[in-house]
């Protein structure tokens, strides 16, 4: 039987929105690519619900309460959240049956930032530009705002049991706690070299030192506090440059700025490094105060890491409760 579900926000502490994996194509005219913070996650919350990777969904920072109003299929994905059914544990990374009127929980967990939440359809929802995801600063793309109390999630026509008989038992060949910082440690990035490397002759001086995710951040940008880069300052008024997701903008105060995916599409600020997709999506899952290390890599080893990743971003690896690839 194919039904419409819907899911019913009665719970939020912290800021949710729907997305997907970004709206392309639109930089010309000003308009940021915005979708997912941490891609793979994303893909990965679809997959196990039978959905494209990318699908429309819930990113959320912080906990969510949500009833069905009717039976649905859903995963919850990101930095090891924790997630409760009627009060009894779950498990993240896992499709999750919930039947008519059940109430699903998430919780961040000690270490990790952003969770995501996939539901069997896809959220339906206003598409502008190619893309559901949602632009904030904008107000456009789905709701158009963040979700709030009392919003109604509807999601595509699916039949449930059918579905289910296909997901059930399926699992992650990767291991989710691998890719959520460990807060006792750095988290290094790796990234290659910009277009205003050469013109910032202190550059040993962020591949070198330590730096902590300040309270500042969002889906725009990750402020980093460390040591400043001098030279940023004496570089004067430089021509603005296109930038994107990963770019490393140096501004005058020598502090670096991570683009992420809600970036402006272009800027005046020096950038000294590109931070690689892969590692993107470990930064977008480190809370403030993260200390955080860049390590240079080669043009042709980004490459070689971008492109697994972008393979299983395209294709999330599953397998079966029984070890079986799926």
């Amino acid at each position: 039987m194919t039904i419409m579900t819907s899911l019913h926000i009665t719970h939020l502490a912290g800021v949710a929105t729907v997305q997907d994996l970004g709206r392309y194509g639109y930089r010309a005219l000003g308009v940021p690519i915005s979708g997912a913070l941490d891609v793979l996650s994303a893909a990965y919350a679809n997959a196990l619900v039978g959905n494209r990777p990318g699908t429309s969904l819930v990113e959320l920072f912080g906990s969510m309460k949500l009833r069905t109003g009717k039976d649905v299929i859903v995963a919850v994905t990101g930095g090891l959240p924790k997630v409760f059914v009627d009060r009894y544990d779950e498990s993240p990374w896992r499709p999750i049956y919930l039947k008519h009127g059940m109430e699903l929980v998430i919780r961040p967990s000690d270490r990790g930032g952003v969770s995501y939440v996939a539901v069997a359809g896809g959220i339906v929802c206003e598409e502008v530009l190619g893309s559901r995801s949602t632009y904030v600063r904008g107000g456009f793309g789905c709701l158009g705002r963040p979700i709030r109390v009392g919003d109604v999630l509807i999601n595509g026509d699916v039949d449930v049991d059918r579905l289910w008989s296909e997901v059930c038992d399926l699992r992650p060949v990767l291991k989710p706690g691998n890719r959520v910082p460990r807060t006792s440690e750095p988290l290094v990035v790796r990234a290659t070299k910009s277009i205003h490397s050469e013109q910032l002759p202190d550059l040993e001086v962020l591949l070198n030192s330590e730096y902590v995710i300040t309270l500042e951040s969002d889906r725009m940008g990750y402020r980093l506090d460390g040591p400043p880069l001098e030279s940023s300052s004496k570089l004067g008024k430089l021509p603005s440059t296109p930038t994107d997701r990963g770019y490393v903008q140096i501004p005058p105060d020598g502090k670096p700025i991570v683009l992420m995916s809600d970036a402006q599409t272009t800027g005046g600020y020096a950038v000294a490094l590109h931070v690689i997709p892969p590692d993107l999506d470990m930064l977008a899952q480190a809370r403030p105060r993260q200390r955080v290390r860049f390590m240079e890599v080669s043009v042709e080893e980004a490459e070689r890491h971008t492109s697994k990743y972008l393979s299983e971003v395209g294709r999330p690896l599953l397998m079966t409760a029984e070890g079986e690839e799926y």
